[in-house]
């Protein structure tokens, strides 16, 4: 699964589309406004992860870049147009991540791949907790650009495809496990349309909605150095969590142990 950055930067007039013909390919001019573009959208994270979203700036990215503010803008139109392309670039890293993890699990081994998936997720939100954060947890904008709400589902997506399958391997087996809860069913309606999942049964979408809230909540909370405080370094509330979805799943122990 493949997961590409739309381009968020202005395209200059004159300059050449991006996209190589058949017979050549982008030219000089564009690939120098390629790579620059990059480098920006590295610096930018740089400054996120060492001094935060704060000091992200138009004019810090210009300074760290040896560029002037306006040389900056022939990029991005404006500072959101700058925080979206490193969203973009950061939620593009974190599925990757993610689905590289799921990919070493059999594809038959549902309850592995979920398991593996969700410490993934926590793994990538711990180490990069202000990435997570600006790309997660921050709520988006009212006027949110479309592609970036889109890519915002990116993990979310990737996770209902792997809950489809255990649902149907284990879930649907065990359906005690699972009190219908009638106030749920429209807020799995939305997250699964949101989502652009297909889930096996109504039943499924509230179970998935209920896992998926409480895994990526407490990876948001994780990436907000929560736990912490209460001295829990190594991920044991997460784990305890991820046990106790596991079982409610009827998930096989085994599958804990996967990637361990």
């Amino acid at each position: 699964m493949q997961y590409a950055t739309v381009n968020m930067c202005k395209q200059k007039k004159g300059d050449r589309p991006m996209e190589a013909t058949s017979t050549t390919g982008p030219s000089r001019r564009q690939r120098v406004r390629d790579a620059t573009l990059r480098e920006l959208i590295s610096v930018s994270r740089e400054i996120l992860t060492t001094q935060g979203v704060e000091a992200l700036t138009i004019r810090a990215v210009a300074r760290e870049m040896g560029m002037t503010p306006p040389g900056v803008y022939r990029y991005f139109d404006s500072h959101r147009a700058l925080l979206d392309a490193v969203i973009l670039a950061i939620l593009d890293e974190l599925t990757e991540f993610v689905a590289a993890a799921v990919a070493e699990v059999d594809e038959a081994d549902t309850a592995g791949r979920l398991v593996t998936a969700s410490r993934a997720l926590r793994r990538w939100g711990v180490e990069h907790p202000r990435e997570f954060h600006l790309s997660l947890v921050v709520s988006p904008p009212e006027e949110e650009n479309p592609t970036v709400r889109r890519a915002r589902g990116q993990v979310g997506r990737l996770f209902g495809e792997i809950f489809a399958g255990v649902w149907r391997d284990y879930g649907s087996a065990s359906p005690a496990a699972w009190p219908r809860e009638p106030r749920i069913e429209p807020l799995a309606e939305r997250l699964v349309r949101i989502l652009e999942i297909t889930m096996p049964s109504t039943a499924a979408a509230a179970a998935f909605t209920r896992c998926w809230m409480r895994l990526y909540g407490m990876v948001c909370l994780e990436s907000l150095g929560l736990p912490r405080i209460v001295g829990d370094e190594e991920g044991d509330l997460f784990e305890a969590e991820l046990a106790e979805l596991s079982r409610t799943l009827g998930l096989p122990e085994a599958a804990l142990r996967t990637g361990r």
